[in-house]
């Protein structure tokens, strides 16, 4: 009798184990898949802007991009809400609603305004992203990995703002008080980008990193110099790929750490 109790007993606990396990694995699994999916949907939101930017500032019509990029975005909507916990569900509706609106709305848009909508949608999806991966670091128990990664998101968002701003005064840069503006801003983002340099994956300079210093170094040496709107985009542009490429080293790095290695991003 002892003896089947304790086999009874034994059988119970590795259940219990196994359990717990698999109940382990399936979340770390759904916090990967929507860090994964989160971020190929703000590589897919900034092609978009750039695709309708160009279409607004200069007409070039980019459609059949603009169209598999919509379809992209669809996509990757639909994937958060399924594998999302059923309390956080909710959330990823929003965002699909924002992402559908968007496609809607994007052509009755002025230029600034186009940035403005798409720099908020980008944020939107990144806060999601720092959402999962806090709550990932603090089941975990890494407080020093936490402290660093937290450094770099304020510095991220920071970046993000100071370009949003930037990019929403070309429009206006032909006249003195838009040059003035446009002036500040190129100061505050060639701060913004060496400080983050400091604590990203950026502290090893590439030669992106280095070309678009160096063009942005020029212009603020240069306040002389006549602006031209299409060379300022590509520079934010540039810039932005800095900033996204920074935070997307720090989220290889912690998922890697964490769980598994992250896909490379297609592009649409």
């Amino acid at each position: 009798m002892f003896v089947f109790v304790s086999f009874i007993l034994s059988a119970a606990i590795l259940a219990a184990i196994y359990h717990y396990a698999k109940a382990t694995e399936a979340k770390l699994e759904r916090k990967y898949q929507l860090i994964v999916n989160l971020r190929g949907l703000v590589t897919l939101v900034r092609q978009h802007r750039t695709a309708t930017h160009y279409y607004l500032m200069f007409g070039q019509k980019k459609l059949k991009q603009l169209e598999k990029i919509e379809q992209e975005m669809e996509r990757r909507c639909l994937d958060l809400i399924e594998v999302a916990h059923f309390d956080n569900k909710p959330m990823y509706r929003v965002l699909h609603s924002n992402i559908k609106l968007l496609c809607r709305s994007w052509k009755k848009h002025s230029v600034s305004k186009n940035q403005l909508v798409h720099g908020k949608l980008i944020r939107q999806t990144l806060l999601l992203v720092d959402d999962i991966l806090i709550a990932w670091l603090v089941d975990v128990e890494r407080e020093e990995l936490e402290e660093d990664y937290r450094n770099l998101w304020q510095g991220i968002i920071d970046s993000l703002d100071c370009l949003t701003q930037l990019r929403v005064c070309i429009e206006g840069c032909e006249s003195e008080l838009g040059k003035q503006r446009v002036m500040h801003y190129c100061r505050m983002m060639h701060r913004k980008v060496n400080q983050l340099s400091v604590v990203g994956p950026l502290s090893v300079p590439s030669p992106m990193y280095s070309a678009t210093i160096g063009r942005i170094e020029t212009l603020i040496e240069t306040p002389a110099t006549e602006l031209d709107r299409e060379f300022l985009y590509q520079l934010t542009s540039e810039l932005s790929e800095l900033i996204f490429t920074s935070y997307d080293g720090i989220i290889k790095e912690m998922a890697e750490e964490l769980y598994q290695p992250i896909p490379n991003t297609a592009v649409v």
